[in-house]
């Protein structure tokens, strides 16, 4: 196992100007190796290369189609489409890979295929959406075009944040403390802690370790795909390498790992 040690590469600063942000917290890689974020208080997604150099800029406040009211997570589909929750108005929205609306779906409410305060997404290999239903207390699967397809941990989930998809079509979720694992018929076959404080953005890498930021220790963990400690790296603070309130997570196709800090409002690369 590597050991992940700061490379004196981030980038981002606080505001609202492009490529500056505020709270940033979901971030992913596209194909080509750029870093789509899902700056929450700006209400926007923006787009960098791994120098962060903004590539794109999309969104602002509102409740029109494009728009939102805390851009929360981001991933991208096998085509290339951005997927982005949009916690206060309740829903996902789906932009083209040059951000432009492509079309949105859910809603306030409790029925299959409604949303409340939605966080975590991702998207596995068949192209189908999974969301962290925050309010329903549940994960919910959707077609690309939208169209309800499964609910999971339904009862048993209590306020998911993030989620991951593995390669072999397992589903990690990160709640209240804790970290869970469902298999493709909806059982659960992990289940990590009850003591982290806040785990937030969570995924995997290609040796199937699950790796996820705790909010409020300002760090991130690693631990194996059955639930055995590895490695942590960070700690509390504004300083290179230190985080305060890191949320996303990803990995990078070298294998370092992209963090969102939210309060230091930048991207960290270890």
């Amino acid at each position: 196992m590597r050991l992940f040690e700061f490379v004196r590469r981030y980038f981002g600063t606080v505001g609202n100007a492009e490529g500056k942000m505020n709270g940033p917290h979901g971030i992913c890689p596209t194909a080509s190796g750029d870093l789509v974020v899902a700056d929450f208080h700006n209400h926007r997604i923006q787009i960098f290369d791994v120098n962060g150099q903004v590539k794109g800029c999309f969104g602002g406040k509102g409740k029109a189609g494009g728009q939102f009211n805390g851009a929360a997570d981001v991933c991208v589909t096998s085509r290339g489409w951005i997927v982005a929750s949009d916690f206060g108005n309740h829903r996902i929205q789906i932009f083209d890979e040059r951000g432009k609306f492509v079309r949105k779906f859910g809603g306030h409410g409790s029925g299959r295929g409604r949303l409340i305060s939605p966080l975590g997404v991702a998207t596995d290999d068949k192209g189908l959406i999974y969301v962290c239903d925050s309010g329903n207390r549940r994960v919910q699967v959707f077609t690309e075009e939208g169209k309800f397809v499964r609910q999971i941990g339904t009862g048993s989930l209590k306020y998911p944040q993030y989620l991951s998809v593995t390669s072999n079509g397992r589903v990690v979720v990160t709640g209240q403390g804790k970290v869970e694992g469902f298999d493709l018929n909806g059982r659960r076959f992990l289940h990590v802690g009850s003591h982290f404080k806040k785990p937030r953005g969570i995924t995997t890498d290609d040796r199937g370790n699950i790796i996820f930021a705790e909010y409020h220790s300002g760090r991130v963990q690693i631990y194996t795909g059955d639930g055995k400690y590895v490695s942590s790296f960070g700690s509390w603070g504004s300083e290179l390498g230190q985080m305060k309130y890191p949320v996303g997570v990803c990995v990078l196709s070298d294998g370092r790992i992209a963090v969102c800090d939210c309060r230091n409002h930048r991207v960290q690369i270890f």
